[in-house]
């Protein structure tokens, strides 16, 4: 009696979730591979016994694929714990956008099982949700809408190695949309975008598409290339802070009032230095990426920070400056 009921949950658990599907002598592999000696007609016979109780289904043809039903509820024994629902509850909010298709089809279930713990509010630990949030301190602006079928091919394709033809409307070129194939290398997620990491048709520079830009994306069967030497958190460091010289630059910052404090406490980059000029400023000494990220941060501090060294990126900033200034101290546009 317990070496069935062992030999029969393991079965369940092998199971696939629809639409894969694993026939009988397959699952007899695994079984024997996990020490549970079975004939295949054994299998067989369980898989018959077990679906008249649980949402299981097999292909019509032979040999016959077996797999638990589309939209069959998530089965755990041990059922699952507070920890496990509030990760999953987590995962569910804040990963969504980040996860291929295929892998938010098999996590359905446990999002649900999740979910009803949740909702429950038995447990101390599931109403941690309650309690934490992530702010940003630039301004939070709405995502922009993403059709789920073209994001659904671009993660596929990410996901399998794929090509996939994209028709995009870049803003460099007015927004005339033009189609061509893509070679998927990544995604990355920045103020709510999601784009693609990716060579376009046979160039090898990779470069970045935003995903709500992409108006038509179909999956081919050509395989994706992959540049020599593709680093993609090097990608980001150069390309994403939209790189404006290929030099990093020494800056030499004073900075006044607590933005001292909260530099010493999350500085610029390594090897950052600080050193108190007087009862007011202090001096920041830093080597940074040359990048307009770096310049709209700068722009950004105000009468709270002036950039001393290097010389032309403190004239380019004083001018950027004046010119605000001068728009400010003029008639109102009507």
């Amino acid at each position: 009696m317990i070496d069935t009921l062992l030999r029969q949950w393991t079965l369940l658990r092998l199971l696939p979730r629809h639409p894969r599907r694993l026939e009988p002598a397959r699952l007899k592999d695994k079984l024997d591979a996990m020490g549970i000696a079975v004939t295949l007609r054994t299998v067989q016979r369980d898989l018959n016994a077990l679906a008249a109780v649980f949402p299981l289904e097999a292909s019509a043809g032979k040999p016959q694929g077996w797999c638990w039903c589309q939209g069959a509820r998530q089965l755990d024994l041990p059922s699952m714990d507070p920890h496990a629902a509030l990760t999953f509850h987590l995962v569910e909010q804040h990963l969504r956008t980040l996860l291929p298709p295929a892998t938010l089809a098999d996590l359905a279930p446990w999002f649900e099982a999740a979910r009803g713990v949740v909702a429950a509010g038995t447990s101390r630990v599931t109403q941690w949700r309650q309690k934490v949030r992530v702010v940003s301190r630039t301004l939070t602006k709405l995502p922009p809408a993403i059709d789920p079928t073209i994001q659904a091919s671009l993660y596929e394709g990410l996901l399998l190695d794929r090509q996939v033809e994209v028709t995009y409307r870049a803003l460099t070129t007015g927004g005339e949309a033009k189609t061509y194939p893509v070679h998927p290398l990544g995604l990355v997620v920045m103020e709510q975008v999601v784009y693609l990491v990716c060579t376009l048709r046979d160039y090898p520079d990779p470069r970045f598409l935003a995903i709500h830009r992409i108006d038509a994306a179909r999956l081919l069967d050509a395989p994706a290339q992959r540049p020599t030497g593709f680093d993609i958190d090097a990608f980001i460091a150069r390309e994403f802070g939209i790189r404006r010289g290929d030099e990093a630059l020494k800056l030499v910052l004073w900075v006044r009032g607590t933005l001292a404090a909260y530099l010493k406490e999350t500085p610029i980059a390594k090897g950052q230095k600080l050193q108190p000029r007087d009862a007011e400023w202090t001096e920041v000494r830093v080597k940074v990426a040359d990048t307009q990220q770096l310049r709209n941060w700068l722009l950004s501090l105000g009468a709270q920070a002036v950039v001393v060294a290097p010389a032309p990126l403190r004239e380019e900033l004083r001018q950027e400056l004046r010119q605000a200034a001068a728009r400010y101290e003029g008639p109102t546009p009507s």
